[in-house]
């Protein structure tokens, strides 16, 4: 279960750790000043939520640091919500009209997902039929180029000396993934689930490092399928520029609006898990209330892992004495 006052677990034993709180659950970014993401309560069907960052917060904060891509943005704050199922796109109405007049159509229907909707995880957040869903393995392919980029030594070192608050939590990322492969992790997880009921097609041409290249080949994939099958792909997009392709080829698709302001207030048990998930992978490591969340860290064997780092010897014992009987009784196929 990891060293004195640390352990691994999975996202679901997060839940202990959330039923264990009985004030407010506070998370915060502890490389950013005073800097509270959100607070929430727990309600008997969920969690009431208070965001309390917005895009100028952020900004404010990145601002200070030479390697600000690294940091975490609001726009990747808004993804982390929009992928737990907390969030929607700005335009979701206009999608659901467009969804009743395809189902009219003689043609079954069947929607492909560019990467960029993987990310945000919205298919299986959706009431979409996953068997109506269409993969390209180009799409896949990009994710899968994504994950590899590590911090070396050199880069954590110039990290640590621009971080102003608790730069050694950054000692856990040494060799370890760098932000762009955190975030292609969540939407590898989505394809895998997808992969489980869709069809999934070849690329026409195998990937490049070109981005602009790999749109086109997932596009005229879509085409091609079109041609061959009595069958009519629909690519899901939130890119503009994929949207223009898409119209330059004759290629059906949905361009979704990324949401600009956080509206919702309420998540259910399993939002709240995923999220929680979510940002300690983008974020790499986060603080909820008393434990410090490092979804990247030394060590780590398994995509779904974190690692708890107990700041409260008292909470500690009582979650690690829940851990243990819980996953005893998962070992004799009881849930707890």
């Amino acid at each position: 279960m990891g060293g004195l006052k640390e352990m691994t677990v999975n996202v679901e034993e997060l839940q202990i750790l959330l039923n264990l709180i009985d004030d407010e659950i506070s998370v915060t970014y502890p490389f950013y000043k005073h800097f509270q993401l959100f607070t929430s309560k727990q309600s008997e069907d969920g969690y009431r939520l208070r965001i309390l960052q917005g895009e100028i917060d952020f900004e404010g904060q990145r601002s200070y640091f030479s390697f600000a891509d690294e940091m975490p943005s609001y726009g990747d704050f808004i993804e982390c919500l929009m992928a737990a199922g907390f969030l929607n796109y700005e335009n979701i109405a206009e999608f659901e009209d467009a969804k009743k007049s395809y189902a009219g159509l003689r043609k079954s229907v069947l929607y492909s997902p560019d990467t960029n909707v993987l990310y945000h995880r919205f298919l299986t957040n959706s009431d979409i039929d996953l068997r109506d869903v269409l993969l390209v393995d180009t799409v896949r392919d990009e994710i899968e180029a994504a994950l590899n980029f590590k911090y070396s030594p050199q880069q954590i070192a110039e990290m640590k000396r621009g971080v102003r608050y608790q730069p050694f939590l950054l000692d856990e990322f040494v060799n370890r993934r760098m932000k762009r492969s955190r975030l292609a992790y969540i939407a590898l997880s989505e394809y895998r689930e997808l992969r489980k009921y869709a069809v999934e097609i070849e690329g026409i041409e195998t990937l490049t490092s070109d981005k602009e290249t790999n749109d086109l080949i997932i596009v005229k994939t879509l085409r091609k399928f079109e041609k061959e099958r009595a069958a009519m792909p629909i690519l899901l997009t939130a890119d503009r520029q994929m949207a223009d392709l898409c119209e330059a080829e004759g290629v059906e698709y949905f361009h979704f609006k990324l949401p600009h302001a956080v509206t919702a207030d309420f998540c259910d048990s399993s939002s709240m898990l995923r999220l929680i998930y979510n940002l300690s992978m983008v974020f790499g490591v986060i603080r909820l209330n008393s434990v410090v969340i490092f979804g990247e860290f030394k060590g780590k064997s398994g995509i779904d892992e974190l690692k708890l780092r107990f700041l409260d010897d008292d909470l500690k014992q009582r979650f690690e004495k829940h851990l243990r009987i819980c996953r005893r009784l998962m070992k004799l196929g009881i849930e707890a």
